[in-house]
């Protein structure tokens, strides 16, 4: 009886409320950097509308551009505080990706393209917080997690 309940309790799932410290920061600086390229979207629409203009029309164009700029400000923040963590995530990948396979090209992919390093690099730690979750200083683990009772362990 002993034997399998401490079997029992060395498989619990290890959840993200372990992950070290560290994870929790680099989740907030790739939050707030996010957040702060959606408002840089807004602010340099001009440039944006530039960069689509050569394959899309002008109603498509605004759109696109709202809609990269309302992902990155929202879900940067989710990220920033580790709210719906893995969702905000997500929603971030295909605007990413976009940067990457379509916007970066254009300008070539030469040594002086920093921009197409920093669009893999952040497409990354996206992946990585898809696969690892939010970390404990975060919403999803404070109010989000159901706590366990003491009648369960």
């Amino acid at each position: 009886m002993n034997l399998s309940h401490e079997i029992s309790h060395s498989s619990e799932r290890i959840n993200s409320a372990n992950n070290p410290l560290w994870m929790d920061g680099l989740r907030i600086i790739l939050g707030l950097f996010l957040f702060v390229k959606g408002i840089m979207f807004l602010e340099n629409s001009s440039d944006v509308f530039y960069i689509f203009s050569q394959s899309q029309d002008f109603i498509s164009l605004k759109k696109a551009s709202m809609i990269t700029s309302g992902v990155h400000i929202v879900g940067g923040l989710m990220l920033a505080f580790g709210c719906l963590t893995r969702l905000a995530a997500l929603c971030q990948m295909p605007v990413i990706l976009g940067a990457m396979l379509i916007v970066n090209p254009q300008r070539g992919a030469t040594e002086g393209n920093g921009a197409l390093l920093l669009s893999i690099l952040v497409f990354g730690l996206l992946v990585f917080f898809m696969i690892v979750g939010p970390g404990r200083y975060s919403v999803d683990n404070k109010v989000l997690r159901q706590k366990r009772t003491p009648d369960q362990a």
